[in-house]
Parts: C-alpha cells; sequence; structure tokens
C-alpha cells in the first residue's frame, strides 16, 4: 500500500474573482512552489497573500507578499504588478536566489573549518 501523501507546504490568500486570472497565477506559484521545494527539502512552507487595489475603474494593481519559512528563519518577498502572473514570475528569481544564497553559505565549506593551517615548525629555508 502506498504511503499517504503529505499537502503540500504552500498556500495562496486573496486570488481576485476573475477565474482566467486567478487560475493562471495560482497555477504559477504551485509551479514555483513545488520547484522551491524540490530544490531546498529544508522549507516547510510557503505562504502568499495577494492584495488589489482597484482605484475608480481603471486596472487593478495587485501586491504579492511572499513568506518562505525554513527552520531557523523566515524570508519575505514583495513585488507589485499590474499583471498578477507577471508578478509571480518576477518573484520567482528573487526567491531562488535568495534560498540558494542561503544554502551555500553552509554547503559551500562541505563541512571544513574555515582556519589557518598552522605552519610547520622546524622547516627554514
Amino acid at each position: 500500500m502506498p504511503a499517504s501523501k503529505s499537502p503540500p507546504p504552500y498556500y495562496i490568500v486573496g486570488l481576485p474573482e476573475e477565474p482566467l486570472e486567478a487560475a493562471e497565477a495560482k497555477l504559477k506559484f504551485e509551479r514555483l512552489s513545488d520547484e522551491v521545494c524540490r530544490v531546498f527539502p529544508f522549507v516547510e512552507e510557503i505562504r502568499a497573500v495577494v492584495k488589489s487595489k482597484k482605484p475608480g475603474k481603471t486596472h487593478a494593481r495587485y501586491e504579492v507578499s511572499v513568506e518562505v519559512y525554513t527552520p531557523k528563519e523566515r524570508h519575505a518577498f514583495t513585488e507589485e504588478g499590474y499583471n498578477l502572473a507577471a508578478v509571480f514570475d518576477s518573484l520567482g528569481p528573487k526567491m531562488k536566489r535568495l534560498l540558494s544564497s542561503r544554502q551555500s553559505r553552509v554547503t559551500a565549506s562541505h563541512g571544513d573549518a574555515l582556519r589557518k593551517e598552522p605552519e610547520p615548525e622546524g622547516e627554514e629555508y
């Protein structure tokens, strides 16, 4: 019997009521979250909050805040724009860059200490 699959560690709040725009944004966020969780397995949760501002009858402006929770830290990302899918596209590289720089600090040394090696004594030239 296969093991039960746990629910994904990401969710999105505040999607707009327009079905096409909401579906496209949700798909982009799910793909981005899947990729981030696959590459960085230490991510515990990813939360996106979408706020829309629609002054008058003009096109809505979206503000997206994404928080990535890891065992030690919380990383926050914010982006604004008129196209919700494009906002999630621009958040992707920011999230990957920050998380990979955090990971590289830990794994770059491969566990080796960054100390100076003592010079051998008694060998003079």
